[in-house]
């Protein structure tokens, strides 16, 4: 029993060491998310250094959530608040929020519909 105590610890340690490495995704605080080609990351307008414009349409994903497709740029993003994405279902919007580059989620502050 003695044995398996020893080796328990040792096993988890080599654990983290193969795993670890693998499950980490660096990205400097600077650098556009991954799915926006350059020329797209300097096209987002900001107001602040977080702060970020987005259009596109309101579409629903497989009738469970809605979500920003922006055709012109051929990526679609997750919408943190529904509730409020649902209103605006089928329409093309202005988004103004926060991206998560991880996740491809925005923090909506405000979304309007956008003129014609």
């Amino acid at each position: 029993m003695k044995l398996n105590a020893v080796f328990a610890p040792a096993a988890l340690v080599a654990a983290l060491l193969f795993a670890g490495p693998c499950a980490l995704r660096v990205t400097p605080a600077n650098a556009a998310p991954a799915h926006l080609a350059p020329q797209q990351a300097a096209s987002i307008s900001t107001s602040d250094s977080q702060t970020q414009k987005f259009a596109g349409k309101i579409v629903s994903q497989n009738g469970v959530r809605f979500i920003l497709r922006d055709d012109q740029n051929d990526v679609w993003y997750h919408i943190d608040d529904q509730q409020q994405a649902a209103k605006f279902l089928g329409k093309v919007v202005n988004i103004t929020g926060t991206l998560d580059g991880q996740t491809d989620m925005i923090h909506v502050r405000t979304i309007t519909e956008a003129k014609a």
